[in-house]
């Protein structure tokens, strides 16, 4: 099955090896995302030690790199939630119904860690997403 490697910009990290979606054949594939924004081409954390808010810029920026590939939120199958706090889970529920609705939410991973790449990172989401067509 071919594989297409997607690193829009400004998602892409630049040096770093890995892609920000691969797409094989109807599955995406994609990467971790962090609660940065993009300013004069650094990325800089939104928010530092805000979860809702963190994860409110990673969602958004899921959406635009499924855009990318023909896809959309709605095509995400699973999510991989990283919080460096557990308790902020059920703050980001109300971010997930948002953006997912009650009806089609993902099955979801969300698993506690000690600390994310950035200073001030608390959420990280990966996700798979299927393609209809």
């Amino acid at each position: 099955m071919p594989k297409t490697f997607h690193n829009p910009e400004p998602f892409r990290s630049a040096g770093r090896p890995y892609a920000m979606a691969v797409k094989a054949g109807k599955l995406i594939f994609l990467s971790g995302q962090i609660g940065v924004e993009f300013v004069d081409g650094e990325r800089r954390v939104v928010a530092p030690g805000d979860a809702v808010r963190q994860l409110e810029v990673i969602l958004t920026n899921l959406r635009a790199v499924l855009e990318g590939v023909g896809g959309g939120l709605a095509d995400i199958c699973w999510l991989q939630f990283f919080v460096t706090n557990m308790d902020d889970r059920l703050r980001m529920d109300e971010v997930r119904r948002k953006y997912f609705g009650d009806a089609n939410q993902p099955a979801a991973t969300l698993v506690e860690v000690r600390r994310l790449a950035m200073p001030g990172l608390v959420v990280e989401v990966n996700a798979i997403a299927v393609l209809e067509a």
